[in-house]
């Protein structure tokens, strides 16, 4: 049954000037690419390209990702990554093996072909007409995302067991650099970012238990995705969402993809905590491993702000990073009550 939609609240200051989710990516053009790469494109589909549109401008890669269009009339979607980018190639392997392994009813793209040639990776997919949600965050965008993420659940519950072995709670909360940020906060030495609320200082001692925590009691049998966020999810002509970019699938609880975007939709106004009480997703969770969700997202976006952004990535990442740290601590703090 799907919960009503979240009655939007007066809403305080939106960060939707921080982060445009449709503008961060840069993107070389189809014609730059190499001429072996696409007729090994045209190979893979049955029928040559004859011409590459210009790239999408999501995402915060530099790997082209754009509707190519084919001899015989049909397009098609191709994302690309080049040897020298071998975590775009790495990425796009893998999602290739998941598409074409994911249960029947998961909203996911349909995988048309994959591929390589001389060290260049490439996937083609099924074109999707639609628009990002969130931009701002409405009650029938959260409406259409929910029942995605209801299907996923449902598809995906329990996980098939040869299709991923990692845990969510391990992969993420566990990972190195997020504890060394707990501990940073634990013994008094992290320091705050520019712009990000004194909040995190003031309870770092609760933030770094809860994020300890967090890699114990986010583990579950349900396939999460993982990486949603407004740049990963369409909404097509229909209302239906789909959600896209499946590299980085693991198990964990059935909630963790929903309560992922609730901190962006708490900053343009919608409850979240309506919603959180009326989902079958959400309702029954146990709010002290909620919590430890929220904290371990915010320990990991708040640190290493100042760094360059990793090899291909664009400088957007760092602002979407600050954009997610705030918003997760934020949530957090109303969740516990820390005044901001």
């Amino acid at each position: 049954m799907t919960p009503p939609s979240p009655p939007t609240a007066p809403a305080g200051p939106s960060a939707r000037a921080a982060v445009d989710y449709r503008e961060t990516s840069l993107r070389p053009s189809w014609d730059s690419l190499p001429a072996h790469l696409h007729e090994a494109v045209g190979a893979s589909v049955g029928s040559a390209v004859v011409e590459g549109a210009a790239p999408v401008t999501t995402g915060f890669t530099g790997a082209y990702a754009g509707r190519v269009r084919l001899a015989d009339g049909r397009e098609v979607f191709a994302k690309v990554g080049t040897p020298a980018q071998p975590h775009v190639v790495g990425a796009l392997t893998e999602e290739a093996r998941l598409l074409a392994a994911l249960p029947r009813g998961i909203p996911a793209p349909v995988l048309v072909a994959a591929g390589g040639s001389g060290g260049w990776r490439f996937l083609v997919l099924e074109v999707l007409e639609g628009h990002l949600p969130g931009m701002p965050w409405t009650g029938p965008d959260a409406d259409a995302v929910h029942e995605a993420c209801l299907a996923l659940a449902e598809a995906g519950t329990p996980a098939p067991a040869d299709l991923v072995s990692g845990s969510f709670g391990p992969l993420f909360a566990g990972d190195a650099r997020v504890q060394a940020t707990a501990s940073a906060l634990a013994d008094g030495s992290f320091v705050l970012a520019p712009g990000l609320s004194t909040v995190l200082l003031e309870h770092a001692a609760e933030v770094a238990r809860l994020t300890r925590l967090a890699p114990g009691v986010l583990q579950g049998s349900s396939l999460v995705h993982s990486d949603v966020r407004p740049d990963n999810l369409l909404v097509d002509r229909s209302g239906r969402v789909h959600l896209l970019d499946w590299n980085w699938l693991c198990t964990g609880p059935a909630w963790v993809d929903l309560v992922g975007l609730m901190p962006l939709m708490a900053l343009d106004g919608l409850d979240t905590g309506a919603l959180m009480a009326a989902s079958s997703l959400t309702r029954d969770a146990d709010p002290e491993h909620v919590d430890a969700f929220l904290a371990a997202v915010t320990v990991y976006m708040a640190g290493n702000l100042d760094a360059p952004p990793p090899p291909g990535c664009t400088p957007a990442l760092r602002r979407h990073q600050h954009h997610m740290a705030g918003a997760f601590l934020a949530m957090l703090a109303d969740r516990r009550g820390w005044a901001v």
